[in-house]
C-alpha cells in the first residue's frame, strides 16, 4: 500500500488555497468542503473546496503553514464537517484516479499517519485496479463492484456503519462495521489524478435506515 511506482501522476503548481473553517456536527444531509488546513503539501484543492488533485512535486513543505491540523507524511485531506449523529450521504467522482482512499476518520486522527492505517479511520481503497476495505492497515477485497466512475458513501453514525454505494443502482456494495468513539469527518487520500466530491445530498430513500 505504498505509492504505486508504476503510475505517473501529473505535475502541477500548487495554487493558493481558500481558508476553510471547521463545521459543527449535525443530523441530516451533510454539506462540506475540503479543509485546506489539513491538506498535505502534495495535494492541490480547488477554490470551491470540492476537488483534490495530486501533484508529484507538490509544494515545498516549508512553504505551507505548519499548523497542527496538517498531514505531514501522507497525501491526506479531511472534510470540514464533523459528524456525531444521524445518517449522511455524499458522493465522489473517482474516474480520474487510479490510487486513492475514501471514507471517514476521527477528527483528532494523527497527522503523522494515513487513513486506513489504524482504528481511527474507516476507508474504502482503490489500487492496482481493485477495490478494498481497509481498517487498521488490513485489507479485504471487495468483489463484484466493476469499474464505477462515481461512488456514494453512506454513514450511519448510531448504527456504526459506513457503506459504499452503487450510485447508478442506489444499492449498497459493501458495508463496514465501525467503532466510533467521537465525531468523525469525511477523509480522502490520493496518490494519482483527481477526486471530486459531491455533498449536500439527501440520503437516497431506499437506503434510509438500511
Amino acid at each position: 500500500w505504498a505509492l504505486d511506482q508504476g503510475l505517473a501522476p501529473p505535475l502541477c503548481h500548487m495554487g493558493q488555497r481558500s481558508r476553510i473553517g471547521p463545521a459543527p456536527g449535525s443530523s441530516g444531509n451533510i454539506s462540506f468542503k475540503l479543509d485546506e488546513r489539513t491538506a498535505h503539501s502534495s495535494l492541490d484543492l480547488s477554490k470551491k473546496g470540492t476537488s483534490i488533485v495530486y501533484c508529484m512535486l507538490g509544494i515545498d513543505p516549508t512553504k505551507v503553514p505548519q499548523n497542527p491540523e496538517r498531514f505531514r507524511e501522507w497525501a491526506v485531506v479531511l472534510g470540514d464537517a464533523a459528524l456525531s449523529s444521524g445518517q449522511h450521504y455524499w458522493e465522489v467522482t473517482v474516474k480520474r484516479s487510479q490510487q486513492f482512499r475514501i471514507g471517514v476518520a476521527d477528527v483528532d486522527i494523527s497527522r503523522e499517519g494515513c487513513i486506513g492505517h489504524d482504528d481511527h479511520s474507516w476507508v474504502f481503497a482503490y489500487s492496482h485496479r481493485r477495490w478494498y476495505v481497509m481498517l487498521s492497515n488490513e485489507t479485504t477485497p471487495i468483489r463484484n463492484i466493476g469499474n464505477p466512475e462515481r461512488v456514494g458513501l453512506l454513514l450511519d453514525y448510531e448504527g456504526r456503519k459506513l457503506s459504499l454505494v452503487d450510485v447508478g443502482k442506489q444499492v449498497l456494495i459493501h458495508t463496514l462495521a465501525t467503532e466510533f468513539q467521537g465525531p468523525v469527518v469525511p477523509a480522502f487520500a490520493l496518490w494519482d489524478g483527481e477526486l471530486l466530491t459531491h455533498s449536500g445530498l439527501d440520503v437516497p430513500k431506499n437506503l434510509q435506515d438500511s
